[in-house]
Order: structure tokens, then sequence, then C-alpha cells
């Protein structure tokens, strides 16, 4: 069993401290540094995270290798948030 280890990080500019099993931690600060530059590309920061964590989940549900429309993303999300204001 691997030891664990408190990791800190920063994601969207926030700084973030968690626990996790040492054998994994490069793989965890990979993940934020992916995370990071996704969030990066994004306009629209209000909404970025949920559209970053989408375009993510899609990049591994689609491997072929194309990409969600960011802007389609960002037209849906504006309906969304309209439906729910009704």
């Amino acid at each position: 069993m691997a030891e664990i280890e408190r990791v800190s990080l920063r994601v969207f500019g926030r700084d973030i401290t968690l626990a996790c099993p040492s054998d994994e931690k490069d793989a965890l600060l990979s993940a934020a540094e992916l995370l990071n530059e996704e969030l990066n590309g994004i306009s629209d920061k209000e909404n970025a995270l949920i559209l970053a964590g989408l375009n993510l989940a899609n990049k591994c549900l689609n491997p072929s290798g194309e990409s969600i429309n960011i802007e389609g993303l960002d037209l849906l999300l504006e309906k969304v948030d309209k439906a729910l204001k009704t």
C-alpha cells in the first residue's frame, strides 16, 4: 500500500491541498496541469470549470481526437441558464 502524501496544487488561480497515494502524485500533478491548460483556453471564465470539465470528459469518451466546440458549449450553457432562471 502506497504512503499517503499531501500535494499542493494551483488550479484556476486557487490553491488546493489534497491527500493522495505517493505513487499517484505525478499523475495528479499532470492532471492539474492539463486542467489549467484547458481553463486558459476558455474565454468564459464564469463557466470555465464546467466547460473545461465537459471538454476533458469528451476527450476521454471520444479518443478519436475530435473535440467539442467551446463556442457551441457557451451557447448551450446560456440556454440552460436561461431555462433555469424561468
